[in-house]
Formats: C-alpha cells, structure tokens, sequence
C-alpha cells in the first residue's frame, strides 16, 4: 500500500458544491476508475481519501489536493489515465505525484479575487485606497470558549502581499493570506468589504490559485 497525491482543478458550477458533497463524489469516481484503492478497517470500509485544506463554498481552485492510498503497483501515470476519465463535471485531474510535504506545512494561500465591473479606474483606484491605509476592519466569526461569535480584525494585519491588474471589463486582484491550521483568512472578506464600499454594481468570483508553505515554497 503507498500514498499518492492527486491534484486537481474544482472549476465553474462544482464551485457550489459544498466540501462534504465533494468527498461523496470523489469517493464514487475513484471507485468508478477501478482503482485498485487500500479501504480502511472495522465495521464499514471505505476508501481512504483525505483533502488539504477544504476550499470554501463558492470559491474555484486551480490546484487542489487529493491524497488516496492504493494497493498493488500501479504507476503514477496509470492512475492519473483512469481518473481522468471518471471525474464529474467541473473537475479536472492535473497531475498524480508522490506526496512531498505534510499538509500541516501549509502556511498561506494565493487567491485571484475577480471583480466585473463597468468603471475599472474607478474601482481600482478604489482598493488602493483601502489596501493602503492603516486599518481594513472586518468581522471574522471566531470563538469565544465554546461559542462562535463574530470578532473585529484589521484585515491588513494578515494581508502578505496584493497585486492588482486589469482588462476590458474585469479588474484581478491577486491577494496572499494566511491559509492552515493555525491561522486561515477567507479572500471573501476582504472581496465583500471591498463591493461593499466601492459603492459600485461589481460582481465577484475566488480563485485559489495555489497553497504555500511558510518559506513561500509551494505546497507538494
């Protein structure tokens, strides 16, 4: 029995497919592709699949993680050619590797925050404005004890670095936030305060584009 790890892309409306429901149809295609898959022990055997870091509702990922364990000595290359024909619509098989890093590693996430907008100028000029100042305060639901409340956070305290571009309609601000076990900023917050205050009609879609480790190497 050996690990491998699966990427993959979660793309157009299998972004509303909730993490949960992401693992069910997961489990099926794996068991579609006939691999010849390591099941766990006791009363009710399943395969064993585990995620990186769950993607947020909503949010499309370019490079998403998938680790499985498999019997036998089946290559790489051959688990990747009988995946990427069972996969539901809306995921793309990359690649299949070896694991490298432990997820635990991971320490920040690269997200494209997509705004269509009909002033880009404006909308641009806009989120300097916010990105540049002092504060940017949010609330984030965090705990208290037992209970969940919502808490105020300066989010520029945790924002790592931003880029931003345009084209035609479509402003990309590319963000770097904390992303892991210890601390794990949502992009959204930070997309929503900005439609909020730009006081414009603008649409938004994230896109996680990859997971880093705490030297800024990309997760593997």
């Amino acid at each position: 029995m050996r690990c491998v790890r699966v990427w993959f892309k979660k793309m157009g409306m299998s972004r509303y497919v909730s993490h949960l429901d992401l693992m069910r149809a997961m489990t099926r295609s794996v068991r579609r592709a006939g691999l010849p898959l390591w099941y766990t022990e006791g009363f009710n055997p399943h395969p064993y699949l585990t995620f990186a870091l769950p993607l947020s509702l909503g949010m499309e990922s370019l490079y998403e993680s998938m680790d499985i364990r498999i019997e036998g000595d089946s290559t790489n290359n051959e688990i990747f050619d009988l995946l990427k024909g069972a996969m539901p619509p809306g995921i793309e098989i990359v690649s299949v590797d070896d694991p490298v890093d432990d997820p635990k590693t991971i320490a920040f996430g690269e997200f494209d925050l997509l705004f269509d907008c009909d002033n880009t100028e404006k909308l641009i000029s806009s989120i300097e404005q916010m990105l540049s100042g002092e504060e940017l305060i949010v609330q984030k639901m965090g705990k208290q004890g037992r209970k969940k409340v919502l808490k105020d956070i300066n989010l520029l305290e945790f924002l790592h670095s931003y880029e931003i571009s345009h084209s035609s309609n479509r402003v990309k601000l590319t963000v770097v936030f904390p992303a892991g076990s210890t601390t794990n900023i949502n992009p959204t917050l930070l997309s929503d305060v900005i439609a909020e205050r730009s006081q414009e009609d603008i649409g938004c879609f994230v896109v996680r584009k990859r997971l880093m480790k705490a030297d800024m190497e990309n997760f593997r």
